[in-house]
């Protein structure tokens, strides 16, 4: 049985997840199910203006909404590099994301601060490039009525721990800038997810839920790695975060039925607190 708070955070799923085609009967499935936002994967994403518009025709009929849209990532796009093209590479992937998340009405755009691997020597003026990076998409998403989620990154990435997340978002107004937590990128320092969390407080605006074996990221689904759930969920608790609980996990099964309805059990599992864990 889930408890008052957990019934408050719906079911999310990036849309790529179940489909990586993120196909129009695919979001058709969807009504009737847990799933109540998706994540969209601009660059595989069919932005046409048929599929646009029935696109938020069958979220809306199916009651799900577009919560967040990622932008592309990547060497090429490091919007923290010394090169001035491959940063406004990574801001015109960004604007991209940008004009889908406005045209599928979704409020946030999921951004990476940047590409790897980054050498300590390196760290600081990379970091004072991702920041103006960072401010200039804030604003140009502010204009637009959304905000930026910027993505906790694994290894050695720019935002590979709350502290560096909140030092790169200093200069930015919180209504166009956050961070959106991946569960599974903080490698050894899995225990301190709860303590992330909570020293994130009102920056804390996106998810992407995913289990992993405490060294690098695997992408699991929730429940199969080390991760604490129940103390992660006690924390979205105190910091009053309002969902959803947004998989960006490898899902069990062949089929796109198969997919949702282990989805469905993970997160009705997951939520509930009925299920043992570990990692295989």
């Amino acid at each position: 049985m889930t408890t008052p708070h957990t019934a408050q955070l719906p079911l999310g799923v990036s849309l790529n997840a179940l489909d990586p085609e993120q196909q129009l009967a695919t979001v058709e499935r969807l009504a009737g199910s847990s799933v109540k936002a998706v994540e969209l994967w601009e660059p595989e994403f069919n932005k046409s203006e048929r599929h646009v518009a029935e696109m938020r025709r069958l979220l809306a009929a199916a009651g799900v909404t577009a919560r967040t849209v990622h932008a592309a990532f990547g060497g090429s796009l490091d919007l923290s590099s010394p090169d001035p093209a491959t940063v406004e590479a990574g801001l015109d992937a960004f604007r991209a994301a940008l004009d889908l998340a406005v045209r599928m009405q979704a409020p946030m755009v999921v951004v990476h601060a940047s590409a790897e691997p980054i050498g300590d020597e390196e760290r600081a003026p990379r970091m004072a490039e991702a920041k103006r990076s960072i401010r200039t998409m804030a604003d140009a998403a502010g204009k637009a009525g959304c905000r930026i989620a910027v993505e906790l990154l694994p290894r050695t990435c720019l935002g590979n721990s709350g502290q560096e997340l909140l030092t790169l978002l200093e200069s930015t107004d919180p209504s166009t800038a956050g961070v959106c937590l991946d569960t599974n990128h903080l490698m050894a320092n899995f225990a301190a997810l709860p303590d992330v969390v909570r020293s994130l407080g009102p920056r804390l605006i996106a998810l992407h839920c995913s289990d992993y074996d405490g060294v690098d990221e695997k992408h699991w689904p929730p429940l199969r790695g080390v991760i604490d759930w129940p103390a992660f969920l006690a924390a979205l608790r105190d910091v009053g975060f309002p969902g959803p609980l947004n998989y960006e996990a490898a899902l069990d099964g062949e089929t796109l039925d198969e997919k949702l309805a282990f989805l469905e059990d993970n997160y009705t599992q997951l939520v509930s607190g009925t299920a043992s864990q570990g990692v295989p």
